[in-house]
Protein backbone atom coordinates (compact mmCIF):
# COMPACT_ATOMS: atom_id res chain seq x y z
CA UNK A 1 0.00 0.00 0.00
CA UNK A 2 3.04 2.10 0.78
CA UNK A 3 4.47 1.72 -2.63
CA UNK A 4 0.83 2.14 -4.62
CA UNK A 5 0.37 5.31 -2.64
CA UNK A 6 4.03 7.00 -3.37
CA UNK A 7 3.10 5.88 -7.49
CA UNK A 8 0.17 7.71 -7.26
CA UNK A 9 1.25 10.96 -5.05
CA UNK A 10 4.19 10.16 -8.26
CA UNK A 11 1.71 10.64 -11.18
CA UNK A 12 0.08 13.40 -9.30
CA UNK A 13 3.07 15.56 -9.13
CA UNK A 14 3.97 14.62 -13.07
CA UNK A 15 0.60 15.83 -14.33
CA UNK A 16 1.38 19.44 -12.19
CA UNK A 17 4.30 19.34 -13.69
CA UNK A 18 3.59 18.33 -17.66
CA UNK A 19 -0.25 18.95 -17.77
CA UNK A 20 -2.93 17.04 -18.25
CA UNK A 21 -2.05 14.99 -20.59
CA UNK A 22 1.06 13.15 -19.92
CA UNK A 23 3.67 13.21 -23.52
CA UNK A 24 5.51 10.37 -24.20
CA UNK A 25 8.07 9.46 -26.63
CA UNK A 26 6.01 9.27 -29.76
CA UNK A 27 6.15 11.68 -31.87
CA UNK A 28 2.77 13.65 -32.42
CA UNK A 29 1.14 15.76 -35.51
CA UNK A 30 -2.20 17.01 -34.83
CA UNK A 31 -4.21 19.00 -36.96
CA UNK A 32 -7.55 20.00 -35.30
CA UNK A 33 -8.90 23.26 -33.77
CA UNK A 34 -9.64 25.45 -31.01
CA UNK A 35 -12.91 27.30 -30.52
CA UNK A 36 -13.28 26.80 -33.94
CA UNK A 37 -9.83 27.76 -34.73
CA UNK A 38 -7.35 25.38 -36.82
CA UNK A 39 -4.27 24.38 -35.70
CA UNK A 40 -1.48 22.26 -36.12
CA UNK A 41 0.44 20.59 -33.15
CA UNK A 42 3.71 18.76 -33.92
CA UNK A 43 5.74 17.27 -31.37
CA UNK A 44 8.79 15.24 -32.20
CA UNK A 45 9.98 11.89 -30.86
CA UNK A 46 13.15 13.47 -29.65
CA UNK A 47 11.50 16.59 -27.71
CA UNK A 48 13.67 18.39 -26.20
CA UNK A 49 10.93 20.18 -23.83
CA UNK A 50 11.46 23.70 -26.44
CA UNK A 51 8.71 24.68 -28.02
CA UNK A 52 8.18 27.46 -30.82
CA UNK A 53 4.27 29.37 -32.21
CA UNK A 54 4.44 30.09 -36.00
CA UNK A 55 2.31 32.69 -37.13
CA UNK A 56 1.92 32.99 -40.60
CA UNK A 57 1.68 35.48 -43.51
CA UNK A 58 -1.16 37.12 -44.86
CA UNK A 59 -3.55 34.84 -46.85
CA UNK A 60 -6.51 36.05 -49.40
CA UNK A 61 -9.53 36.20 -47.54
CA UNK A 62 -12.16 32.96 -48.24
CA UNK A 63 -8.97 31.04 -49.13
CA UNK A 64 -8.46 27.78 -46.74
CA UNK A 65 -5.27 28.05 -44.23
CA UNK A 66 -2.46 25.67 -44.94
CA UNK A 67 0.27 24.45 -42.67
CA UNK A 68 3.67 26.35 -42.96
CA UNK A 69 5.96 24.19 -45.85
CA UNK A 70 6.99 20.88 -44.02
CA UNK A 71 10.70 21.58 -45.19
CA UNK A 72 11.04 25.01 -43.24
CA UNK A 73 8.43 23.10 -40.26
CA UNK A 74 11.56 20.53 -39.96
CA UNK A 75 14.03 22.90 -39.53
CA UNK A 76 12.31 23.18 -36.05
CA UNK A 77 11.57 19.64 -35.42
CA UNK A 78 15.16 18.53 -36.51
CA UNK A 79 16.34 20.64 -33.44
CA UNK A 80 14.40 18.68 -31.26
CA UNK A 81 11.42 21.42 -30.65
CA UNK A 82 7.36 21.08 -30.71
CA UNK A 83 6.06 23.22 -33.22
CA UNK A 84 2.56 24.72 -33.32
CA UNK A 85 0.84 26.91 -35.90
CA UNK A 86 -2.44 28.44 -35.50
CA UNK A 87 -4.91 29.34 -38.82
CA UNK A 88 -6.67 32.26 -37.37
CA UNK A 89 -10.22 32.75 -37.35
CA UNK A 90 -9.99 35.03 -40.03
CA UNK A 91 -8.06 35.79 -43.03
CA UNK A 92 -6.50 38.49 -44.75
CA UNK A 93 -5.35 41.50 -42.26
CA UNK A 94 -5.80 39.14 -39.09
CA UNK A 95 -3.30 41.26 -36.53
CA UNK A 96 -6.90 41.38 -35.02
CA UNK A 97 -7.12 37.69 -34.52
CA UNK A 98 -3.67 36.35 -34.63
CA UNK A 99 -2.39 37.80 -31.84
CA UNK A 100 -4.85 36.58 -29.02
CA UNK A 101 -5.56 33.65 -30.78
CA UNK A 102 -1.73 32.18 -31.09
CA UNK A 103 -1.35 33.40 -27.79
CA UNK A 104 -4.59 31.06 -26.28
CA UNK A 105 -3.17 27.84 -28.87
CA UNK A 106 -0.02 28.61 -27.13
CA UNK A 107 -2.09 28.43 -23.26
CA UNK A 108 -3.39 25.04 -24.66
CA UNK A 109 -0.46 23.25 -25.55
CA UNK A 110 1.00 23.93 -22.53
CA UNK A 111 -2.16 22.72 -20.77
CA UNK A 112 -2.17 19.07 -22.65
CA UNK A 113 1.85 18.98 -22.86
CA UNK A 114 3.29 21.05 -19.97
CA UNK A 115 5.33 24.24 -19.66
CA UNK A 116 8.08 24.59 -22.05
CA UNK A 117 11.80 24.77 -21.44
CA UNK A 118 12.16 27.33 -23.57
CA UNK A 119 9.52 29.27 -26.33
CA UNK A 120 10.33 31.13 -29.06
CA UNK A 121 7.99 32.79 -31.94
CA UNK A 122 8.66 33.03 -35.39
CA UNK A 123 6.50 33.99 -38.63
CA UNK A 124 6.86 35.05 -42.15
CA UNK A 125 5.34 38.44 -43.89
CA UNK A 126 2.41 39.44 -41.93
CA UNK A 127 3.39 36.98 -39.60
CA UNK A 128 6.59 38.67 -39.16
CA UNK A 129 4.34 41.84 -37.24
CA UNK A 130 2.33 39.41 -35.61
CA UNK A 131 5.75 37.80 -34.35
CA UNK A 132 6.97 41.39 -32.85
CA UNK A 133 3.63 42.28 -31.73
CA UNK A 134 3.25 39.02 -29.49
CA UNK A 135 6.88 39.36 -28.31
CA UNK A 136 6.22 43.20 -26.95
CA UNK A 137 2.29 42.33 -25.51
CA UNK A 138 3.78 39.01 -23.78
CA UNK A 139 7.28 39.29 -23.14
CA UNK A 140 7.14 36.96 -20.08
CA UNK A 141 5.83 34.25 -22.12
CA UNK A 142 8.42 33.87 -24.74
CA UNK A 143 12.48 33.61 -24.76
CA UNK A 144 13.17 35.47 -27.97
CA UNK A 145 11.60 35.37 -31.48
CA UNK A 146 12.60 35.89 -34.62
CA UNK A 147 10.06 37.95 -37.74
CA UNK A 148 10.82 36.81 -41.13
CA UNK A 149 10.61 39.15 -44.56
CA UNK A 150 7.88 41.37 -41.85
CA UNK A 151 6.83 44.75 -42.07
CA UNK A 152 8.87 45.61 -38.94
CA UNK A 153 7.10 49.05 -38.44
CA UNK A 154 3.96 50.48 -37.11
CA UNK A 155 1.23 49.28 -39.61
CA UNK A 156 -0.27 52.90 -40.31
CA UNK A 157 3.77 53.94 -41.38
CA UNK A 158 3.88 50.77 -43.68
CA UNK A 159 0.50 51.65 -45.38
CA UNK A 160 0.12 54.94 -45.67
CA UNK A 161 3.47 55.97 -46.26
CA UNK A 162 4.10 52.84 -48.71
CA UNK A 163 0.80 50.65 -49.97
CA UNK A 164 -1.37 54.35 -50.37
CA UNK A 165 0.74 56.78 -51.73
CA UNK A 166 2.12 53.71 -54.03
CA UNK A 167 -1.25 53.33 -55.30
CA UNK A 168 -2.58 57.61 -55.56
CA UNK A 169 0.90 58.69 -57.26
CA UNK A 170 0.61 55.97 -59.62
CA UNK A 171 -3.20 57.36 -60.38
CA UNK A 172 -2.10 60.58 -60.44
CA UNK A 173 0.57 59.69 -63.41
CA UNK A 174 -0.77 57.04 -64.96
CA UNK A 175 -4.51 56.90 -64.40
CA UNK A 176 -5.57 58.03 -67.72
CA UNK A 177 -4.09 55.37 -69.25
CA UNK A 178 -6.35 52.98 -66.84
CA UNK A 179 -9.73 51.53 -68.30
CA UNK A 180 -12.07 54.18 -67.10
CA UNK A 181 -14.30 50.82 -65.05
CA UNK A 182 -11.55 50.64 -62.49
CA UNK A 183 -11.10 54.60 -61.22
CA UNK A 184 -10.56 55.88 -59.05
CA UNK A 185 -8.20 53.17 -58.50
CA UNK A 186 -9.90 53.50 -54.23
CA UNK A 187 -13.34 52.77 -55.33
CA UNK A 188 -12.70 50.14 -57.78
CA UNK A 189 -13.77 46.65 -56.32
CA UNK A 190 -10.75 44.73 -58.06
CA UNK A 191 -7.74 46.20 -60.03
CA UNK A 192 -6.49 43.59 -62.58
CA UNK A 193 -2.50 43.43 -62.81
CA UNK A 194 -3.12 43.49 -66.33
CA UNK A 195 -4.82 46.92 -66.27
CA UNK A 196 -1.92 48.32 -64.17
CA UNK A 197 0.41 46.85 -66.91
CA UNK A 198 -1.24 48.49 -69.92
CA UNK A 199 -1.11 51.55 -68.65
CA UNK A 200 2.55 51.26 -67.65
CA UNK A 201 3.66 50.55 -71.18
CA UNK A 202 1.63 53.15 -72.59
CA UNK A 203 4.41 55.55 -70.42
CA UNK A 204 7.62 53.61 -70.50
CA UNK A 205 9.66 56.17 -69.87
CA UNK A 206 7.63 57.23 -66.68
CA UNK A 207 7.53 53.70 -65.23
CA UNK A 208 10.80 53.65 -65.30
CA UNK A 209 10.89 56.63 -63.28
CA UNK A 210 8.09 55.62 -61.26
CA UNK A 211 9.72 52.38 -60.39
CA UNK A 212 13.46 53.70 -59.11
CA UNK A 213 10.95 56.14 -56.83
CA UNK A 214 10.01 52.95 -54.99
CA UNK A 215 12.98 51.09 -54.92
CA UNK A 216 11.22 47.97 -57.18
CA UNK A 217 12.18 46.30 -60.24
CA UNK A 218 9.98 47.98 -63.36
CA UNK A 219 9.02 44.29 -63.91
CA UNK A 220 7.20 44.70 -60.19
CA UNK A 221 5.51 47.38 -60.20
CA UNK A 222 1.76 46.17 -62.07
CA UNK A 223 1.61 42.96 -59.39
CA UNK A 224 2.62 45.36 -56.24
CA UNK A 225 0.04 48.16 -57.21
CA UNK A 226 -2.59 45.45 -58.20
CA UNK A 227 -1.82 43.82 -54.84
CA UNK A 228 -1.31 46.92 -53.01
CA UNK A 229 -5.15 47.88 -54.12
CA UNK A 230 -6.45 44.63 -53.35
CA UNK A 231 -4.61 45.24 -49.72
CA UNK A 232 -6.56 48.44 -49.26
CA UNK A 233 -10.29 47.52 -50.43
CA UNK A 234 -9.78 44.82 -47.45
CA UNK A 235 -8.70 46.77 -45.19
CA UNK A 236 -11.40 49.34 -45.62
CA UNK A 237 -13.94 46.49 -45.35
CA UNK A 238 -11.98 45.36 -42.12
CA UNK A 239 -11.60 48.77 -40.38
CA UNK A 240 -15.41 49.85 -41.56
CA UNK A 241 -13.68 53.04 -43.08
CA UNK A 242 -11.18 54.38 -44.77
CA UNK A 243 -8.77 54.50 -42.63
CA UNK A 244 -5.43 56.54 -44.96
CA UNK A 245 -5.56 60.72 -45.16
CA UNK A 246 -3.65 62.12 -47.20
CA UNK A 247 -5.21 66.00 -47.64
CA UNK A 248 -1.19 67.22 -45.63
CA UNK A 249 0.62 65.21 -48.10
CA UNK A 250 3.16 66.74 -50.59
CA UNK A 251 4.40 64.39 -52.26
CA UNK A 252 7.44 64.92 -54.63
CA UNK A 253 10.21 62.82 -57.13
CA UNK A 254 9.59 61.18 -60.25
CA UNK A 255 11.25 63.62 -61.88
CA UNK A 256 9.55 66.56 -60.26
CA UNK A 257 6.21 66.23 -62.31
CA UNK A 258 4.41 69.75 -62.85
CA UNK A 259 1.23 70.09 -61.07
CA UNK A 260 2.10 66.41 -59.26
CA UNK A 261 0.04 67.62 -55.71
CA UNK A 262 -2.90 68.83 -57.66
CA UNK A 263 -3.26 65.47 -59.85
CA UNK A 264 -3.60 63.38 -56.36
CA UNK A 265 -7.19 62.49 -55.24
CA UNK A 266 -7.15 63.94 -51.60
CA UNK A 267 -8.50 61.27 -49.12
CA UNK A 268 -10.03 61.84 -45.37
CA UNK A 269 -9.62 59.09 -42.67
CA UNK A 270 -12.39 57.66 -40.34
CA UNK A 271 -11.40 58.13 -37.50
CA UNK A 272 -13.00 54.61 -35.70
CA UNK A 273 -10.40 53.05 -38.96
CA UNK A 274 -7.72 55.37 -38.11
CA UNK A 275 -7.81 53.67 -34.49
CA UNK A 276 -8.19 50.13 -36.01
CA UNK A 277 -5.47 50.21 -38.21
CA UNK A 278 -3.03 51.73 -35.07
CA UNK A 279 -4.89 49.21 -32.59
CA UNK A 280 -3.91 46.20 -35.23
CA UNK A 281 -0.98 46.69 -34.84
CA UNK A 282 1.87 49.78 -34.23
CA UNK A 283 4.64 48.30 -33.19
CA UNK A 284 6.39 50.56 -30.12
CA UNK A 285 10.15 49.12 -30.29
CA UNK A 286 9.48 47.97 -26.25
CA UNK A 287 11.30 44.81 -25.88
CA UNK A 288 12.36 42.73 -22.88
CA UNK A 289 13.72 39.52 -25.02
CA UNK A 290 15.76 39.54 -28.37
CA UNK A 291 14.30 39.41 -31.25
CA UNK A 292 16.57 38.45 -34.39
CA UNK A 293 14.68 39.37 -37.99
CA UNK A 294 15.74 38.07 -40.92
CA UNK A 295 15.10 39.74 -44.61
CA UNK A 296 16.26 39.35 -48.40
CA UNK A 297 18.06 42.27 -49.70
CA UNK A 298 15.27 42.76 -52.70
CA UNK A 299 11.54 42.67 -51.90
CA UNK A 300 9.35 44.62 -53.60
CA UNK A 301 6.08 43.92 -51.66
CA UNK A 302 8.13 44.69 -47.79
CA UNK A 303 11.27 46.89 -48.88
CA UNK A 304 14.16 46.67 -46.51
CA UNK A 305 13.75 50.18 -45.45
CA UNK A 306 10.29 48.90 -43.68
CA UNK A 307 11.72 46.51 -41.23
CA UNK A 308 14.67 48.73 -40.69
CA UNK A 309 12.46 51.37 -39.21
CA UNK A 310 12.59 48.90 -35.89
CA UNK A 311 16.08 49.26 -35.71
CA UNK A 312 15.54 52.79 -35.75
CA UNK A 313 12.53 53.05 -32.96
CA UNK A 314 13.86 50.20 -30.12
CA UNK A 315 17.14 52.47 -29.91
CA UNK A 316 14.59 55.12 -29.17
CA UNK A 317 13.67 53.21 -26.07
CA UNK A 318 16.81 52.31 -25.42
CA UNK A 319 16.57 48.34 -26.42
CA UNK A 320 19.08 48.51 -29.45
CA UNK A 321 20.97 45.93 -27.49
CA UNK A 322 17.88 43.79 -28.15
CA UNK A 323 17.20 43.79 -31.77
CA UNK A 324 19.14 42.98 -34.88
CA UNK A 325 18.52 42.83 -38.47
CA UNK A 326 20.23 40.27 -41.02
CA UNK A 327 19.20 39.69 -43.92
CA UNK A 328 20.37 37.32 -47.32
CA UNK A 329 21.63 38.72 -50.39
CA UNK A 330 17.98 37.42 -52.24
CA UNK A 331 15.05 38.59 -54.25
CA UNK A 332 11.56 37.76 -53.27
CA UNK A 333 9.69 37.92 -50.72
CA UNK A 334 10.56 36.07 -48.03
CA UNK A 335 12.86 34.02 -50.24
CA UNK A 336 14.76 31.98 -47.97
CA UNK A 337 15.76 28.40 -47.64
CA UNK A 338 15.77 25.41 -44.97
CA UNK A 339 18.93 26.30 -44.11
CA UNK A 340 19.42 29.86 -43.89
CA UNK A 341 16.46 29.44 -41.45
CA UNK A 342 17.95 26.86 -39.34
CA UNK A 343 20.96 28.80 -38.83
CA UNK A 344 19.12 32.61 -37.96
CA UNK A 345 17.26 30.30 -35.32
CA UNK A 346 20.43 28.35 -34.36
CA UNK A 347 21.47 32.39 -33.70
CA UNK A 348 18.98 33.32 -31.38
CA UNK A 349 18.91 30.43 -29.14
CA UNK A 350 22.48 30.97 -28.63
CA UNK A 351 22.01 34.92 -27.84
CA UNK A 352 19.48 33.50 -25.41
CA UNK A 353 21.63 31.39 -23.93
CA UNK A 354 24.62 33.32 -23.70
CA UNK A 355 23.76 36.35 -23.63
CA UNK A 356 26.12 37.42 -26.58
CA UNK A 357 24.70 39.37 -29.26
CA UNK A 358 25.23 38.56 -32.67
CA UNK A 359 26.39 41.03 -36.13
CA UNK A 360 23.96 42.60 -37.73
CA UNK A 361 24.33 42.91 -41.71
CA UNK A 362 24.70 40.00 -44.12
CA UNK A 363 24.18 36.26 -42.79
CA UNK A 364 27.25 34.94 -44.72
Amino acid sequence: MKNMGAAILLILALTLTFGTNLYGTEAVDILDALDGVPYRIQIPGNWNRGLVMYAHGYKMPGRPWSPMPENIGQVFLDRGFALVQSGYSRQGWALEQAVGETEALKNHFQKQYGSADSTFITGHSMGGLITLATIEIYPEAYDGAMPMCGPLAPAMFFFKDRVFDMVVTFEAIFGDKVPVEYRPLMEAAILPRAAVQQALDAMPGMATKYALHWGIREKDVAGTIAMNQFLLKELEERARGNPFDNTGTIYMGFGQIDGLNDKILRYVADPGAVEYIRKHYTATGEIEDPVLALHTSYDAGVPTCVPCYYAKMSALKDNADLFVQLYVEAEGHCNFTAEQTGRVFDMLRGWVATGQKPEAGLLE
